[in-house]
């Protein structure tokens, strides 16, 4: 029988489970591996009536300095399987995005090579849309499982609807996913390589961050608006806007939670003083 207490953790800290290493204790965290222990932790929410908030890797979110006064649910160690049916790849939610391009290409199929080197997990990828070089997760998704109200349901990818890092699964937790990708032509092996090596030329990979702290806005880019309004370097405590790439605010000195929000509260001002343009947050700033 499995064991609660074994399952679900208090007071854990959220800066071991954040991309930004910042963020204050969480009241509750539970990491499930398969979907029995899901189903336990959901009976646990319902029975305490709990808050609570879903998670990937983390690499997209800032937690409070407080902390999260609810259950933190990490899905990055659910489901950690992948297997390949023709050209049909199904990877449980807390497989790394960045390891199932691997495998894809491994298996000589083609498709989500231009996702190589995005931080988070199939879960979250799935739940934002995540794209990157003209490509997004929703152009190659088949079906989804999910788990909602304590039941488990797969629907097909027509039954949902995806925009720009967008997708409308809200309450729903992604359980795996299935992609319909093709057997390659090219040498997916080296696409993969050109995207890694552009990462690691305009991206600050050194330093804790959220990636991309701001979504695109219509007809240019965030960073070059940031670097534009002269902020390039900008910094309040220990975060600073990077000066490899402006969209990205990383923790180059300790930074609290509080540095990150007032410097992207900061940067969004300016911004929008100087080009009329309100940038939109694409990292999820969660509250205690």
């Amino acid at each position: 029988m499995l064991d609660l207490n074994s399952i679900i953790k208090s007071n854990e800290p959220l800066s071991k489970h954040c991309s930004y290493k910042t963020g204050g204790p969480a009241r509750f965290f539970a990491e499930p591996k398969n979907n029995l222990e899901l189903m336990l932790i959901w009976n646990f929410l319902q029975e305490k009536k709990l808050r609570y908030l879903v998670i990937g890797n983390g690499t997209n979110v800032l937690f409070d300095d407080a902390g999260f006064d609810g259950l933190i649910l990490s899905l990055k160690k659910l489901n950690r399987f992948m297997i390949i049916d023709k050209n049909i790849l199904t990877a449980g939610s807390g497989i790394l995005l960045d390891d199932m391009v691997l495998f894809s290409i491994i298996n000589n199929l083609s498709g989500i090579e231009h996702l190589s080197g995005i931080p988070g997990t199939v879960g979250g990828a799935i739940y934002m849309n995540a794209g990157a070089f003209d490509t997004e997760i929703k152009d190659v998704l088949y079906s989804v499982e999910i788990f909602k109200d304590g039941e488990f349901t797969t629907l097909k990818a027509s039954e949902l609807s995806f925009s720009y890092r967008k997708s409308s699964i809200k309450d729903e937790i992604v359980v795996s996913g299935s992609f319909k990708l093709n057997f390659a032509k090219n040498d997916p092996h080296k696409i993969r390589d050109d995207i890694l090596n552009k990462r690691g030329e305009k991206q600050p990979l050194e330093y804790p961050s959220c990636g991309s702290v701001f979504k695109r806005p219509p007809g240019t880019y965030a960073g070059k608006l940031i670097e534009e309004c002269g902020l390039k370097g900008f910094s309040i405590g220990g975060a600073k806007v990077s000066e490899k790439h402006s969209n990205f605010i990383i923790n180059f000195n300790n930074a609290s939670s509080k540095d990150i929000k007032d410097l992207i509260s900061h940067v969004k001002m300016v911004v929008f003083q100087k080009t009329g343009i309100m940038l939109e947050e694409e990292v999820k700033i969660i509250e205690r």
